[in-house]
């Protein structure tokens, strides 16, 4: 059975933030529908408790894109992300069309459950850590936590300013274009998109999507030991 790749997230300090519950619908109604027409997904995300949510991605491959369209909508939020790579089943019994968390179960959700877990007691140093990945091969998952961790921690400093200039990048595609929109001069866009390690965050996405496309070797050598 082919892996699949499932997805449990809460938001932190959620009692706090305005509105949340409708907020977070609005965002989610509108991450589902992208992904579905992206063809990432054929459920959409499910709310499991007020600050929970669940998904389930089809391509596995895909976890870089779907962890930064996470990072561009939820901000300025704090979202914990955990996935679990692995097989899933449809739940014994279960009506069609019902919501994804009652209709779905299976290993890649118990492998999510556990990282979510795991960020719930960070090793020292690492209380900032706001995503984990789990998988039955350890190879897998530590690619992922290897690159993901880093690119999370440079997300968190990205300011308000440079998430704006970001999101206007990503909708035009030009620099001179978001300049005209933000009424800057486009040095001003381009120093705002090296200092928010944009092109970097970028390429290691880029790049982890091309590893995970390719078969991996479950041999891990003796001194590889993962943090959690």
């Amino acid at each position: 059975m082919d892996d699949r790749l499932a997805l449990i997230a809460d938001v932190a300090d959620s009692r706090q933030i305005g509105e949340f519950p409708e907020r977070r619908d609005r965002l989610l109604t509108e991450l589902s529908r992208r992904h579905r027409a992206n063809g990432w997904t054929r459920f959409d995300y499910a709310v499991t408790a007020w600050d929970e949510f669940q998904g389930l991605i089809d391509q596995p491959a895909m976890l870089p894109c779907v962890v930064w369209d996470f990072w561009c909508a939820f901000r300025p939020w704090s979202l914990r992300l955990a996935f679990g790579f692995g097989p899933v089943e449809p739940v014994v019994g279960a009506d069609e069309g019902l919501p994804l968390n009652q209709a779905v179960t299976g290993e890649a959700f118990y492998l999510a459950r556990a990282a979510l877990e795991a960020l719930d007691s960070p090793r020292h140093g690492m209380s900032r850590v706001r995503l984990r990945v789990g998988a039955p091969d350890d190879p897998r998952s530590m690619t992922c936590n290897a690159v993901l961790r880093l690119a999370d921690a440079l997300v968190q400093d990205i300011t308000d300013r440079q998430w704006q200039i970001i999101e206007r990048y990503e909708e035009t595609g030009k620099q001179t274009e978001v300049a005209a929109i933000l009424d800057v001069v486009e040095s001003t866009v381009s120093r705002s998109l090296a200092s928010a390690r944009y092109w970097e965050l970028k390429a290691s996405l880029a790049e982890l999507r091309e590893l995970l496309s390719r078969p991996m070797d479950n041999n891990v050598a003796p001194s590889g030991e993962e943090l959690d």
